[in-house]
């Protein structure tokens, strides 16, 4: 993640650092974007940017959250499954927000660029590791953990497995199924089928 002097940036600044990142990550793909060339897109000097960032890793991570974050793919609502004490329909529920998460992602050409970007790495590639470790740091993976935990509660969600555990898993399988997507062997509805299949399979509590 950016140190902590790139979130004392302009606000403008800050934009042009990640849209010149995102665009040739998203173009050029994580391996092959030179971080010396963003940084004579951006405009400013190698110095200022290992100021703001540690390396190219951190910066295509930042790049990956901030374009998730701004197209709505990370926003869970635990408020609302909250209310639900009904096995099915936390379940229908559930289903209804994978949907809707994988439809919205798919209509952000940048934002699957970069997800494809990460599939293509494959799921042992360090960065993936190290993306898994940020994301359970966002409040958003609190989210997610307050509507699993309640799914648990009225015992839809099983709690053999630690949560954390699961939510690897699944991530794992959903970074496969963006690899068959990009070999043409899935589309985009088997994908969002796929992926909550897989969900319910991992996750709900075994009767």
């Amino acid at each position: 993640m950016p140190l902590a002097r790139f979130e004392s940036l302009d606000e403008s600044l800050k934009m042009r650092i990640l849209d010149v990142a995102k665009h040739e990550f998203a173009t050029h793909g994580y391996e092959n974007a030179s971080y010396n060339k963003i940084i004579q897109k951006i405009g400013i000097s190698k110095g200022s940017m290992y100021y703001y960032f540690e390396n190219k890793e951190d910066l295509f991570i930042t790049c990956l959250i901030d374009e998730s974050r701004s197209t709505g793919m990370t926003a869970f609502e635990p408020r609302e499954f909250s209310k639900l004490d009904d096995y099915e329909a936390y379940w229908s529920s559930i289903q209804k927000l994978m949907s809707r998460q994988w439809k919205n992602s798919f209509q952000h050409p940048r934002l699957m660029a970069l997800i494809q970007q990460v599939a293509s790495l494959g799921s042992d590639h360090p960065i993936v590791r190290k993306l898994n470790v940020e994301c359970e740091g966002l409040i958003e993976y609190n989210d997610l953990m307050a509507i699993l935990n309640h799914g648990v509660g009225i015992g839809a969600i099983r709690s053999d497995v630690p949560l954390d555990v699961l939510v690897r898993m699944s991530t794992e399988y959903e970074i496969w199924l963006i690899q068959e997507m990009n070999h043409q062997r899935l589309d985009e509805n088997h994908v969002i089928a796929q992926c909550f299949d897989m969900f319910r399979l991992l996750f709900e509590t075994k009767r």
